[in-house]
Order: C-alpha cells, then sequence, then structure tokens
C-alpha cells in the first residue's frame, strides 16, 4: 500500500530548497524535465520552479503537494483541507482528479462544496465531539 498525505501546514517538500530541486528530491524517479511537466500541470511554472519551498504561497505549495501525489501513485490519500488556500479554478480541478481517482480516500473538509462534489462512501460528522455517519 502507497500512502499520500497532505496535511494542514503542507510540509511534503522540504524547506531550504528550490521547488525543483525539492520535487526530484521526494520523487527521485521523475527526471527533472518530467518533474516540471507535472508541476506544469498544476500551475507551477518555470518561475515557482527556482523558489525556495518556503517562499511559495500556502496555495502554490498545495498544488505542489498535490503534483507530488500523483507522481507517487499513492493508492490511498489522506487529505486534511485541501481547498485551504486554493483559488476556485485549482479547487475545480482538485474536484476533478479526486472524482477520476480509483484509491482509497480520507478527506477531512469544512469545505461543504467540496464534499458535496466529491463522492464518497461514507460520511462522518463531527459536531460538539459527537460523531453521526451518514
Amino acid at each position: 500500500m502507497s500512502i499520500g498525505r497532505i496535511d494542514q501546514a503542507r510540509t511534503v517538500l522540504p524547506f531550504g530548497l528550490d521547488l525543483g530541486e525539492a520535487f526530484t528530491q521526494v520523487v527521485p524517479e521523475l527526471s527533472p524535465a518530467d518533474a516540471r511537466t507535472l508541476m506544469a500541470k498544476f500551475g507551477l511554472k518555470a518561475d515557482h520552479v527556482s523558489t525556495l519551498v518556503e517562499h511559495l504561497s500556502p496555495g502554490e505549495r498545495t498544488r505542489a503537494a498535490l503534483a507530488v501525489l500523483q507522481a507517487r501513485g499513492v493508492n490511498l490519500l489522506v487529505l486534511d483541507e485541501p481547498t485551504n488556500h486554493l483559488d476556485v479554478a485549482a479547487i475545480e480541478q482538485l474536484e476533478q482528479a479526486l472524482e477520476a481517482y480509483t484509491g482509497a480516500l480520507l478527506l477531512v473538509s469544512h469545505d461543504r462544496k467540496l464534499l458535496a462534489n466529491v463522492r464518497l462512501d461514507a460520511r462522518w460528522d463531527v459536531v460538539a465531539g459527537q460523531v453521526t455517519v451518514r
């Protein structure tokens, strides 16, 4: 089983490196050119690739983390508030990707629209410390 996760702090990529170096460090099986192509699919262009990870916006770090997960081909996704800091276009892209995803998904979100647009087998709501299953 290959597990991929995105936490709220977006710590998938190490700080102290530019995005291109950090990406190829965590996904060494991709050539730098293939890594750049994949990052571009997530809206991360040449100027992003040469930017230190810690200088990227939270939304850019989220996009980079999603690109890492796609590159790794994970079969269990654990996403903690994945739409935080994303613009509408990126959220729609995420919804489409999750709809096409065939692995298991554990999704934690306050984004009601995302939860309505993503096919879920079970939904657990937590309100005031009480869990209800829908």
